[in-house]
């Protein structure tokens, strides 16, 4: 009985972390009416800086037309925030007290760039030029060989933190670097440069 009950035990602990872990991203909110703070959420639009420099905020439009503070304590996420700006993301974060009266802020932990107007999916990476091979490799570790015209102007930012959209092509070209997926790139940005050597 007792072996039974730990088993049972055990396999309901598995299904409720399982369930727990259901959800990749926190809630999606349209507007930040019911939030609170210390909520975890998601908001999705374009981002754009306010201000003038050196004090710009960086802000988020939600689809209902909120303006949203996008926070950071993370300084290089910060920075690759701020690079995308003109582009719309999904950040997930922590709602937090506002710096600017009469705005909402998030404490941003995460992103993901959404489809761009052309209806593109972004691929982000960094991209690094090995023996003349321009290779852009994600966050999961997936590697892309970057081919055709646009690669020679995306081998100019070997160390960087890009974007790009193509398409997936195929070769039996013998240069092709291991583990990679042929890609070719229609469109690029740069969302955070090479640090300096």
């Amino acid at each position: 009985m007792t072996g039974r009950w730990l088993i049972e035990t055990a396999v309901a602990g598995i299904v409720a972390a399982a369930i727990g872990c259901g959800s990749a991203h926190p809630r999606l909110v349209k507007d930040f009416s019911g939030v609170h703070t210390g909520d975890r959420v998601r908001v999705e639009g374009p981002l754009t800086l306010r201000g003038s420099t050196p004090f710009t905020i960086l802000t988020l439009e939600t689809e209902k037309g909120e303006t949203v503070e996008i926070d950071c304590q993370d300084m290089g996420l910060m920075t690759e925030l701020k690079g995308l700006v003109g582009l719309s993301v999904a950040i997930d974060g922590t709602v937090v007290t506002p710096l600017t009266p009469g705005m909402s802020c998030l404490m941003a932990t995460s992103y993901e760039m959404l489809p761009l107007p052309s209806g593109d999916v972004p691929i982000v990476g960094f991209l690094t030029v090995n023996d003349g091979q321009c290779v852009l490799t994600t966050r999961t570790g997936t590697r892309y060989w970057l081919r055709g015209d646009l690669a020679a102007a995306i081998r100019e930012y070997a160390g960087a933190h890009i974007w790009i959209v193509g398409s997936k092509s195929y070769t039996n070209d013998s240069n092709q670097p291991k583990k990679t997926t042929p890609f070719t790139p229609t469109g690029y940005g740069v969302i955070d440069e090479a640090p300096a050597r």
